[in-house]
């Protein structure tokens, strides 16, 4: 019983390190970049959207999975090095790096309109 109590908060260690927090993501604007179907659109955002993406993606719990949502570049938000992927269809899931994070529905709505302002939409698979 001892072992097996080991074993799990061992488990459970492996974990909360697999896990973490999206990073600190720098004060400056974001860029868009949009690359689908001959829409070719790369563009900085307003301060205002930067903002508002950056406070749905600030302290966000990435975690490790497999989701059967499409991930590119051609589709993300740019914070300096950090690349923020949006899930191609309707998934309100992100990427970073090689986690993920979940968003709300109605963010997800925020960053569709952003993107949508700016020439991209969605679905985009």
């Amino acid at each position: 019983m001892k072992r097996l109590m080991i074993i799990a908060a061992l488990l459970f260690a492996v974990l909360l390190i697999s896990c973490g927090k999206v990073a600190d993501i720098p004060d400056t604007k974001a860029t868009l970049t949009f690359k689908y179907n001959g829409i070719d659109v790369s563009v900085t955002l307003s301060e205002e959207e930067s903002d508002a993406v950056k406070n749905i993606f600030n302290n966000k719990h990435l975690y490790i999975d497999n989701p059967e949502c499409a991930f590119t570049e051609d589709v993300s938000v740019r914070f300096g090095d950090m690349v923020f992927c949006i899930a191609c269809d309707s998934c309100s899931v992100i990427k970073y790096q090689d986690k993920y994070f979940s968003i709300s529905d109605s963010d997800r709505e925020t960053i569709n309109r952003i993107f949508e302002n700016h020439g991209g939409f969605f679905p985009c698979v």
